[in-house]
């Protein structure tokens, strides 16, 4: 199918699988954010005196203002600031990437599995799934490979041809 096409479609597929992937990754992390409000009221733990009102035990209300106060809490916590690590720097650059990326396969297998690896690191960092430790370190080394190719092969090609414009 793609060796025939032109390269305005193959962009325009690379562009595409990126639109989707990177709106599955923003979804994820909103549900991560609609997540800790659950986990909040569930375990009956704030930050701050406004969000007592959220709260349907008021007895039992724990104020933590560091925002953590239960393990459940800081897992997710964690997660999302992981997220706001790896996923932001990835839809940032790989914008980048793609105007001077060559290889055909090498987007679409890339941004899927950034996608896929990203979407299993928070299901094991949230401890959702119970699998050994060595398949949280292996998903967060891949996630930072990843994005450290998408971002090295991007400044190597743009120094490259701003060196050839001068």
């Amino acid at each position: 199918m793609l060796a025939n096409a032109s390269e305005n479609e193959t962009k325009e597929l690379w562009w595409s699988i990126y639109a989707w992937w990177s709106c599955v990754l923003v979804l994820k992390m909103m549900l991560l954010t609609w997540f800790t409000g659950q986990i909040r009221v569930r375990e009956q733990v704030i930050h701050s005196e406004e969000d007592r009102m959220w709260m349907t035990k008021k007895s039992e209300i724990i104020l933590c203002t560091t925002g953590d106060g239960h393990p459940d809490v800081i897992r997710i916590r964690s997660a999302h600031r992981h997220d706001l690590e790896t996923v932001l720097p990835f839809i940032v650059f790989t914008p980048l990437w793609l105007n001077v990326e060559t290889c055909n396969s090498t987007v679409k297998i890339l941004i899927p599995c950034f996608a896929l690896v990203s979407i299993l690191y928070t299901l094991l960092h949230m401890q959702l799934l119970q699998m050994s430790n060595l398949w949280k370190l292996s998903s967060l080394a891949t996630l930072y490979c990843i994005v450290i190719y998408i971002c090295t092969i991007a400044a190597v090609r743009y120094s490259i041809s701003i060196m050839d414009l001068i």
